[in-house]
């Protein structure tokens, strides 16, 4: 939506001062080179000894400043508690504002921060090794011992999973059977203790829509597609035991040697042989994914892969501190945010739009590899959650999207038609319907149509 500019004459020369002349009028932007003058009283001349003609050369008159407001934009009753700040990405500057420095949940736009601080401690190539165990007294009982890797897929030779080119069960199976071509498996050990021997965790403040409506699984070390009933839907249903569930698929690819294995759960003891072991995709891959479809299990995986690689528990209770130990080298003041989940599903999260910017910015800059960010976010008109947003910019907006019940958010960067690129942040807080996050877009927009002419009102 193109916005109304208000025109702004630049203040005259201290030559047309010094002659007295008068600004009549304000100036439209056609008058911006051909302003209308008139002269002032002038005292009688002088004489001088050597009179020389004098010629006068037209003053110099500076270009009318444009100035560009979305004013209206945001003054609509589904704005409900705006947070936002727009800045220009070559220099920084701050063209918009409003109570950025406050920190507030971010939703999904959290999964910026969860990237970052993968790429700063793991780094692009980190790979998730799943491996299986055989009982070194017992050579009936093997051990699942789960890693992390949430994309490992029951889908079969040629079956997709969501996830491009994950890796399978049926290798790990394949494996087991070749190690021991007369092995029978009594027993398969579930062993998911790398986050503190939890089973699954699904946080209370998370909306339950998520298990039945297929967008969150638990949060666990062993899971298989995410939990999903079926590996090639992206939205599938998810139980509250994703380790029982692997364990089950896992018996499935086995097929008649473990036909009558008992599945438990426990630890694996320090004497078992690893049999088989399946690699995961380079992290790098796994951030593309996470962040244009917004992969919650994906998120909530690499942030507690975040939490163990720099010395804490891999549980919810240290993200804040595992963020902030992750991302120290990057100069972010990271002093006031909350990290309740990876994913940004919990309305208890608080990241200023401000510091969002800054992160951003450092994306721009290409800082370590957060390149990566940038390549993985998504693109307006483009596969990803944007597709269907910005259809009067499509290919100009390159944003990660967020929603939870109480707030629509949005941050990344503005290709404008005046050439100008700038990083913008906004959330759109309190109870939302879509109706919230069309007029949420309808203000992006307008930060586009104004380009470097926008302004704080």
């Amino acid at each position: 939506m193109k916005q109304a500019l208000i025109g702004i004459g630049s203040g005259l020369g201290a030559g047309l001062i010094a002659l007295g002349l008068l600004f009549l009028g304000p100036l439209s932007p056609a008058d911006s080179t051909s302003e209308e003058l008139v002269s002032s009283p002038t005292a009688a001349p002088q004489a001088t000894l050597n009179p020389v003609p004098e010629t006068t050369e037209p003053a110099e008159i500076e270009p009318q400043l444009v100035q560009c407001s979305v004013s209206t934009l945001e003054d609509v009753p589904e704005i409900l508690s705006l947070q936002a700040q727009v800045i220009d990405a070559s220099n920084g500057a701050v063209l918009f504002d409003r109570a950025s420095q406050t920190p507030a949940r971010s939703a999904s736009v959290m999964k910026l921060f969860t990237a970052a601080a993968a790429l700063e401690t793991l780094g692009p190539d980190y790979r998730i090794t799943t491996r299986i165990y055989v009982d070194a007294e017992d050579p009936g009982k093997i051990y699942f011992v789960g890693a992390g890797d949430v994309t490992l897929s029951r889908a079969g030779v040629n079956q997709n999973s969501v996830y491009a080119k994950a890796p399978k069960l049926i290798d790990l199976a394949s494996q087991v059977t070749r190690a021991a071509s007369e092995l029978v498996i009594t027993e398969i050990v579930l062993d998911s203790s790398l986050y503190g021997g939890a089973s699954g965790e699904y946080q209370s403040v998370w909306d339950q829509r998520g298990l039945t409506n297929g967008y969150m699984s638990p949060v666990s070390a062993l899971q298989v597609d995410a939990d999903r009933m079926d590996p090639g839907l992206k939205e599938s249903p998810r139980s509250n035991d994703p380790v029982s569930r692997a364990g089950l698929w896992l018996k499935e690819a086995l097929g008649e040697v473990a036909l009558d294995a008992e599945i438990t759960k426990g630890i694996t003891p320090a004497t078992a042989v690893q049999i088989a072991s399946v690699q995961s995709r380079p992290i790098s891959e796994w951030i593309d994914y996470m962040l244009v479809v917004s992969d919650n299990s994906q998120a909530e995986a690499l942030a507690r892969l975040v939490s163990l690689d720099v010395g804490l528990d891999g549980s919810f209770d240290s993200l804040t501190k595992a963020f902030q130990i992750a991302l120290r080298g990057t100069g972010l003041d990271l002093s006031d945010i909350v990290v309740e989940d990876g994913s940004g599903l919990s309305k208890y999260n608080q990241i200023s739009p401000a510091l969002v910017n800054d992160l951003l910015l450092l994306v721009d800059q290409s800082f370590g590899d957060f390149k990566l960010i940038r390549l993985g976010m998504p693109v307006s008109g483009t596969p990803g959650s944007l597709s269907y947003r910005f259809d009067d910019a499509v290919g100009s907006i390159t944003a990660k999207t967020g929603w939870i019940r109480t707030g629509y958010t949005l941050a990344g960067f503005i290709e404008a038609p005046d050439e100008t690129k700038l990083i913008f942040t906004i959330y759109n807080l309190g109870e939302v319907s879509a109706a919230n996050r069309e007029a949420m877009d309808e203000l992006v927009m307008g930060f586009y149509d104004c380009g470097a002419a926008l302004v704080n009102r």
